[in-house]
């Protein structure tokens, strides 16, 4: 079995690196579309290609957020160069897989007609011992709030020609429509923790989620989407830091363990029960990244 992975990236400095060479150490092949980075995020990328990785690297310059589009094309990209199962990854996620193998039995199990799906770990680090969020954190929720999962996408996928990965790749469409979620996505076989999981860090320092969340929510409402509930949480932290100013390390915690929860079921970092889980990052050790000044991961 030929596993792929497949992600577009934007702005991810700090963690790209660590990202792809931790992707590979599982898939047997990465491609990656790079969104107008300008923090160095695309020379890392160029540099990984360069090393002969199992990596191929585009990109999309235009000022619009249209990730279920480029997502959809590269995983048909991928399918089309023989990848038997594609896994739609962002630059902030990892896969926990302990064994391959017993991954790949429980993808042939998966009925016909389904595509799967990843449990979607959210991962806190130590703002107060690491202001940068590395080295990778240790706890994670206990259990999770925001009710997604991450999607693999299987030949049900590939056989099916208007399918689309819609947005934030939590959801498979079966009709086309990527914008228009009162659809009914399609049903999506979920993987047992102890197969695969994806350990998901969207939130590691005050400027990495300040910067995030600023250009998503631009190129977010370029895009034009019609549906106001997408990118509600780039909305909603765009006009957090505007009101209030930057993070400070109690307040990137609240962000951190609610991510992806709509701020009016927030709960109080210190009300949510965290498991001790460490994160494992395969292949990778911190250097200074001359692009802003803060720290990637490298070999």
């Amino acid at each position: 079995m030929r596993l792929y992975g497949v992600a577009m990236v934007r702005n991810e400095a700090d963690i790209v690196e660590a990202f792809v060479r931790h992707a590979v150490a599982t898939l047997d092949r990465l491609l990656v579309v790079d969104h107008r980075s300008d923090d160095g995020t695309r020379d890392i990328l160029a540099a990984l290609a360069r090393e002969g990785l199992p990596l191929e690297v585009g990109h999309d310059d235009l000022p619009s957020h249209r990730q279920s589009e480029v997502v959809t094309r590269l995983a048909r990209t991928a399918f089309a160069q023989a990848a038997d199962v594609v896994l739609p990854l962002d630059a902030d996620e990892f896969l926990k897989v302990p064994s391959r193998a017993a991954l790949e039995r429980t993808l042939h199990s998966l009925p016909a007609a389904l595509c799967g799906a990843l449990h979607w770990q959210t991962y806190v680090p130590d703002f107060d011992a690491r202001p940068d969020g590395w080295p990778a954190p240790a706890l994670r929720r206990a259990s999770e709030a925001h009710g997604l999962c991450k999607v693999v996408l299987t030949p049900a996928f590939r056989d099916a020609p208007a399918a689309v990965v819609a947005p934030g790749s939590h959801a498979v469409l079966m009709s086309g429509a990527a914008h228009d979620l009162a659809r009914s996505p399609a049903r999506l076989g979920l993987l047992p923790e102890s197969v695969a999981a994806l350990a998901h860090l969207p939130v590691r320092s005050a400027g990495q989620i300040t910067r995030k969340v600023a250009v998503g929510w631009a190129a977010h409402r370029a895009a034009a989407h019609a549906d106001p509930s997408l990118a509600f949480h780039w909305r909603e932290l765009a006009e957090s830091f505007a009101r209030d100013g930057p993070p400070d390390a109690r307040r990137l915690r609240d962000i951190a363990v609610n991510y992806g929860v709509p701020m009016d079921r927030w709960v109080d970092a210190a009300a949510i029960p965290l498991v001790r889980d460490p994160l494992v990052v395969a292949g990778a050790r911190r250097e200074a990244s001359p692009a802003d000044g803060e720290t990637r991961l490298r070999d």
